[in-house]
């Protein structure tokens, strides 16, 4: 019985080595900590920017009353001038999966100088912009950092015209005029809270009508019609909260 005992004891006690041998030779795994994932990037929230680019407004001006059967202000063009704007703005997006809705406001002054022409009376008469500004909603679809959109809305501006002629200068108008606005845009995601973008808009804005006193004859009265729109392409950059 004991002679049994020892032979089992002895090759269970090699059976043991020879297991922890072929383990020893096993490679070691060792498992890779886990690694958080950056958040996916959402176009929902509000932001806030600057925007800046090329502006052009033109003034379309349509002959109106008659001195003695003839037309005080006849054939005249549109006079356009290109300059530049620059402005502040400020939005809201929602995104449902690809689909960003949005609204915004924004306000730019405008440099392009005064627009001027020579009425058959021999006055003066000049276009200047200093403001546009506008309240427009937005549609856009997204590929995750990279969105196109459209927009629009209302449009705001502050044009002032001014007729001058010998002894005399009139302001034919200077207040805000309502309108519309409609274009379309492409925004890029730099970071989660830094977007960069370029926006296309026309806008345009209600007519008005001007008369005036003139010394023709010592009698008269000049008419015209004055009508404004604006082209603007804008670079814009955003921070998003």
């Amino acid at each position: 019985m004991f002679r049994f005992t020892a032979g089992f004891c002895a090759g269970f006690v090699v059976a043991a080595c020879s297991l922890a041998a072929q383990a020893a030779d096993l490679p070691s795994r060792t498992i890779e900590p886990s690694v958080p994932l950056p958040p996916a990037f959402t176009w929902t929230g509000f932001y806030v920017g600057a925007q800046a680019g090329s502006a052009q407004t033109r003034t379309e001006l349509t002959a109106g009353a008659a001195i003695a059967g003839r037309e005080a202000v006849g054939s005249l063009p549109s006079l356009d001038k290109n300059g530049a704007a620059a402005g502040l703005l400020a939005g809201y997006n929602h995104q449902i999966g690809q689909l960003v809705l949005g609204a915004e406001i924004d306000g730019s002054a405008l440099i392009t100088g005064k627009q001027r022409y020579t009425a058959l009376t021999g006055d003066f008469i000049t276009a200047h912009t200093n403001w546009v500004g506008s309240a427009r909603l937005r549609v856009g679809y997204a590929f995750e950092r990279f969105m196109v959109y459209a927009t629009g809305g209302l449009a705001l501006a502050a044009p002032k015209s001014t007729v001058t002629g010998t002894g005399y200068s009139y302001g034919a108008g200077d207040s805000t005029r309502v309108g519309w606005t409609l274009g379309a845009g492409a925004e890029y995601a730099i970071t989660n809270n830094w977007i960069t973008g370029l926006e296309y808009r026309y806008s345009q804005y209600q007519e008005d009508t001007y008369t005036y006193p003139v010394g023709v004859g010592g009698l008269g009265i000049v008419g015209f019609k004055q009508q404004l729109s604006t082209n603007q392409v804008v670079g814009r950059l955003l921070y998003k909260f």
